[in-house]
């Protein structure tokens, strides 16, 4: 049995990952694709436009035969963590035997020497990133200027988005000794695209939904996810981007500089640059363009921020995923579920029932008063099983 894997957010989920998916269980030679998707907020720390039981449905109604729930602890972390996290649940699963991950090149023997490059710097690349930081440059985009003085101005292009996250998984193939082969697929449309193209990008999507442009947002995603769409929209089960910043400004009023150095991420004065930041800013829109600098990333702040919200601290995070949820599957993929729920990674259809979901509950609750609903449901809620 071959059982391909890919870690991903789907938020939401649309033709591109449709087209990932197909490609990726074909170039595997896979019986089954099993997806890992962050939950209730991103790894950019943002929340999640649509919760995650309706991405899950969408995403089995996509190509996927199986979805799990990529834990809290590490689906909101930089792209190192979020992907050790994912490689290390798929790792553990029984019959597991490839991943696939987008990129943006067709050069995926650039990406492999990129991340042994990473993981075993030799001088002149430890060298060159020194000389980045020296420059007042954040750690990836001097680690980004390192690359290209060592692989060539071909390097250039790993800095874009996907191969960034792509050498994040070959990195952690490499650190954890992981078997899995990597089955890299090449992206096709705009990371970041605004508009709604043939295969278009989940940004253009979400911009699409939260201007009320239903007709673009039905076309970019697959046929048999629209109804799923269309039903999550009508019940208002839809996060807006600025729900949570009240939230967010009534719990900078009373924090400490201590209160912020607690935050996963926070160090080197970052704790005083959102503090001052916070006097003047308006939303977290503002306040992240305020903080923002060539060392703080907006993707280091706003998952400090989400860390904020969700009163989670260092200490908080494991080093390596207990669990993780099953939030759906398809009826055929039941004999592997059975496998692995005989395996020795635990997998959990009810994350009320254990404490080593307690964060992915919290999330979850956070969520759903950001999105205006009811509270105690999702947690409590077994699996989407599809035929």
């Amino acid at each position: 049995m071959r059982v391909c894997g890919v870690i991903a957010e789907y938020n939401p989920f649309h033709k591109g990952h449709a087209y990932h998916l197909a490609q990726a269980q074909r170039a595997a030679q896979a019986d089954f694709v099993v997806c890992l998707m962050s939950g209730s907020f991103t790894q950019r720390g943002m929340p999640a436009l649509l919760p995650a039981p309706a991405r899950a449905e969408m995403a089995l109604r996509g190509g996927a035969d199986v979805v799990l729930q990529l834990p809290y602890a590490f689906s909101v972390r930089e792209g190192e963590k979020f992907a050790l996290g994912g490689v290390e649940i798929l790792s553990r699963l029984e019959n597991v035997t490839h991943l696939s991950f987008g990129c943006e090149t067709d050069n995926p023997a650039l990406l492999q020497e990129a991340a042994a490059l990473l993981e075993a710097p030799d001088a002149r690349f430890e060298s060159a990133l020194r000389q980045g930081l020296n420059a007042g440059l954040s750690h990836a985009a001097a680690s980004g200027k390192a690359l290209e003085k060592c692989l060539g101005p071909e390097a250039a292009i790993l800095a874009l988005p996907n191969n960034a996250l792509a050498i994040c998984y070959l990195r952690a193939l490499i650190r954890t000794g992981s078997d899995l082969v990597p089955v890299p697929v090449r992206r096709l449309g705009a990371y970041h695209g605004r508009e709604a193209e043939k295969l278009p990008s989940a940004s253009a999507l979400r911009g699409a939904l939260l201007r009320g442009d239903w007709q673009t947002a039905l076309d970019g995603v697959p046929e048999p996810c629209r109804p799923l769409l269309q039903k999550a929209v009508a019940a208002g089960a839809i996060f807006r981007p600025e729900a949570l910043d009240r939230m967010l400004r009534r719990l900078l009023l009373t924090a400490t500089p201590e209160d912020l150095r607690c935050l996963p991420g926070v160090s080197e004065g970052l704790e005083q640059r959102i503090l001052q930041a916070a006097k003047t800013a308006k939303n977290r829109e503002e306040l992240l363009a305020a903080v923002k600098t060539r060392r703080y990333t907006l993707g280091r702040i706003s998952r400090a921020l989400c860390h904020l919200l969700m009163g989670v601290s260092r200490e908080d995070l494991p080093d390596h995923p207990a669990c993780a949820r099953i939030l759906g599957f398809k009826k055929s993929a039941a004999p592997l579920l059975r496998i692995w729920q005989d395996g020795d990674f635990p997998l959990v259809t009810r994350p009320a029932k254990t404490t080593d979901m307690a964060l992915d509950v919290r999330a979850d609750e956070l969520w759903r008063i950001g999105a205006g609903l009811p509270l105690g449901d999702t947690y409590r809620r077994g699996p989407v099983i599809i035929d």
